[in-house]
């Protein structure tokens, strides 16, 4: 399994790719997607739709790379996450949203008494983020502003 995901991330050296007739809607696309053209192909044509756009592809890969377990993660994989995870975000995507604002909390380093310059932008990316999810209506977000109210009116 951790094979395919690392076939469906790995970017080809073959960039030519004839997209104009493959639509990518929804789950079921993507699974016709790689049963017609493999993991790798397919993890080529879904890199470029997310790059291009295509919110169903940044959320795959966004998914995709957060089930590769913590000891086989490369700097690639953390890369992709954060990047289809913030395209995801930035579509209008509330888990995206609420998963990215996760992302900068654990970026602060708590284990001093002050914050550093850093850990306050990591905390203002955060509350942000959150915002944006709960604006939504997104539970987990709203929660997460009224536990950390205390830490985000500071800031």
């Amino acid at each position: 399994m951790l094979d395919f995901f690392r076939k469906l991330l790995s970017p080809s050296k073959n960039n030519e790719l004839l997209l104009e007739n493959i639509n990518i809607k929804n789950t079921k696309d993507l699974e016709k997607l790689v049963r017609g053209f493999g993991p790798e192909r397919a993890g080529e044509i879904i890199r470029k739709r997310a790059l291009e756009g295509n919110l169903t592809c940044q959320l795959f890969l966004a998914n995709v790379a957060s089930f590769v377990p913590e000891a086989d993660l490369t700097d690639s994989v953390r890369r992709d996450f954060e990047v289809f995870t913030r395209m995801a975000a930035e579509n209008g995507d509330a888990g995206s949203q609420f998963n990215l604002a996760i992302s900068f909390v654990k970026k602060v380093d708590s284990s001093k008494s002050y914050f550093s310059g850093d850990n306050i932008e990591n905390l203002k990316q955060a509350k942000h983020w959150h915002k944006k999810a709960a604006s939504q209506g997104f539970k987990p977000s709203i929660q997460s502003l009224e536990n950390l109210k205390s830490i985000f009116d500071n800031v």
